[in-house]
């Protein structure tokens, strides 16, 4: 989703040196017209698509009590989180990216940052757990119910939440020390460098290798579960048969629907993570262009995972229509059925 080392760039001189604001951005990076035009259109249409898509998942799975399950708290969560990047993030930096000498608070310039960094490890921690209730459902079907129930989920939730602010102030203020201070050691070490590498590690690398663990065993095992409901249909299905059956399918769709959205993520994320820690090590490894680019679709993201959903959900869709048609006001709406009966 987004990310925090967007402060390596601007951070360091607009926190220390207020003074500094209106020097950094009233420098328009985009000066031809046509292109302002193109950037402003395909950025007002990623914030549409990210509040109206994100703020429709939330309602969606607050209301109807269909959509109470503990795979869909931790979608609800992560569509908060997107739905704040919508909000604030995104016009932001069109803002930061398009317009000239509006920038005159400090106080938003930190904001921006802080809000950067936490909800980057709010996404990425969420995706971790996504895949380890896929993992739990897939691989343990009978205990699922009693590992993973809404109590858990509700107290991982928060616990993401609170680590990750915790995190974006700490990452604040090692900015902010690394800022007013040479970035070299006395040993030669770069301690930017350093500081990004691990960084990259601790938020990118090393939950997505865990969570590449996890779905191959997930998909190990279902490759098992496909064979065995060949057997199953050839042998001729009893009730319960069945009932496993269309609950491993269920099962199956929703690991391979969020191994989609981890790969959006790091598809529009790693980009921007490798560029920062090249450039912490090698000045200007590429344009000014390049990293608006790449910074720019790390934040669409947000408004990609509730297409995902709609794409892959039919319940998305069936919710989404009774919200626009204002039917979500009738008696009773919350207990309506969302899913398709086959």
């Amino acid at each position: 989703m987004q990310h925090s080392n967007l402060v390596n760039g601007i951070n360091k001189t607009l926190i220390t040196n207020p003074t500094a604001l209106i020097n950094i951005t009233c420098s328009k990076i985009y000066s031809s017209l046509s292109i302002n035009v193109t950037v402003h259109v395909i950025f007002i249409t990623g914030i549409i698509l990210a509040v109206c898509g994100n703020l429709a998942l939330i309602i969606s799975i607050s209301h109807f009590k269909q959509l109470h399950t503990p795979s869909n708290v931790l979608i609800l969560s992560m569509a908060f989180a997107d739905l704040i990047i919508g909000i604030f993030n995104m016009p932001v930096h069109l803002l930061i990216t398009t317009e000239v000498c509006w920038y005159k608070s400090t106080l938003l310039c930190f904001s921006f940052c802080f809000t950067t960094v936490t909800l980057t490890n709010v996404s990425v921690y969420h995706l971790l757990l996504l895949a380890g209730d896929r993992y739990y459902a897939v691989c343990y079907p009978l205990f699922y119910s009693m590992k993973v129930t809404m109590k858990v989920i509700w107290t991982l939730v928060a616990t993401v939440w609170s680590l990750s602010i915790f995190y974006g102030f700490v990452t604040m203020c090692i900015y902010t020390c690394l800022a007013t201070a040479r970035c070299t050691s006395k040993y030669g070490v770069n301690v930017m460098f350093v500081y990004l590498l691990f960084e990259l590690f601790s938020t990118l690398l090393m939950p997505f290798l865990i969570i590449f663990g996890l779905y191959a065993k997930i998909f190990v095992v279902a490759r098992k579960h496909a064979k065995a409901i060949q057997n199953v249909e050839a042998q001729g299905e009893s009730g319960e048969k069945a009932r496993i059956k269309g609950f491993q399918k269920t099962q199956h769709k929703a690991a391979k629907t969020i191994s989609v959205i981890i790969s959006v993520f790091i598809s529009s994320c790693l980009p921007v993570y490798l560029y920062y820690l090249l450039s912490s090590f090698v000045d200007f490894v590429f344009s000014k262009e390049t990293y608006k680019f790449l910074y720019e679709l790390s934040f669409f993201n947000s408004a990609f995972n509730p297409m995902i959903y709609g794409f892959f959900y039919p319940w998305f869709w069936n919710a989404f229509k009774i919200i626009v048609t204002c039917k979500i006001f009738w008696p009773g709406s919350s207990t309506s059925n969302l899913f398709p009966i086959h």
